[in-house]
């Protein structure tokens, strides 16, 4: 090729196909876009049209890279989820005490769903989990089952410390989650609770981690009901 038909190329804009560096910034692109339009207009009244006229795409591209606006939301979700819990997974609160350890986890966790634009997507996934019943359980199972397992693991060091007790550290971890995580965000979720991390959810967490964690405590030696 000449330097002539290069230039030409250039300055048409073909210039090939995108990195893998260009490709992945723009998957970041369309997904926080379409959160945005998702959090705006609800996934009934979202477009493909606007989505892609937001990120400067065509609907073609658009849906050549997730297949449907179902499958967007999808995405849109995943992505969210696998960003935090991914910084989550890697800090593990280590405190040699389980307490503080499911408080600031707790902490982490409200912070980041008891916002507007999380309950509202909440809030989508509720009214769509009929239609869409894979999607609900795809989400559950990325999200809900994730965070039990980190919760399952912090669990299982406090009863190696002799701090707790639990017959089965992956079922515990599961109410825990429902009790004091679940909860309050659905609560959000439902037009009946806070949505943000505040003063008054923060205490509401730390009753709740106190109560699971007098549950879990070994039984003395002795001790009447």
């Amino acid at each position: 090729m000449t330097s002539t038909q290069k230039t030409k190329e250039q300055a048409s804009g073909r210039t090939g196909r995108p990195t893998r560096q260009a490709s992945q910034a723009l998957s970041r692109k369309i997904l926080r876009v379409a959160r945005d339009v998702f959090f705006a207009d609800g996934f009934g009244r979202s477009t493909a049209e606007r989505i892609a006229a937001k990120a400067g795409i065509s609907k073609r591209t658009l849906y050549a890279r997730y297949g449907s606006k179902k499958l967007l939301f999808e995405a849109v979700i995943l992505r969210e989820i696998e960003d935090r819990l991914s910084f989550l997974e890697q800090h593990v609160p280590e405190h040699g005490d389980v307490r503080p350890e499911l408080e600031e986890l707790s902490d982490e966790l409200l912070s980041w769903m008891l916002t507007d634009i999380h309950v509202a997507l909440e809030r989508v996934v509720m009214a769509e989990a009929a239609r869409f019943p894979a999607l609900a359980r795809n989400l559950y199972e990325f999200g809900v089952g994730r965070t039990t397992r980190l919760v399952a693991e912090v669990l299982r060091k406090a009863e190696e410390r002799g701090e707790i007790r639990v017959s089965d550290a992956n079922f515990a971890a599961e109410q825990f989650i429902s009790s004091v995580i679940l909860s309050p965000f659905r609560r959000a979720a439902l037009g009946v609770g806070v949505t943000s991390h505040n003063e008054t959810s923060s205490a509401r967490m730390r009753q709740a981690v106190d109560l699971f964690v007098y549950g879990c405590r070994p039984s003395q030696k002795g001790s009447h009901p």
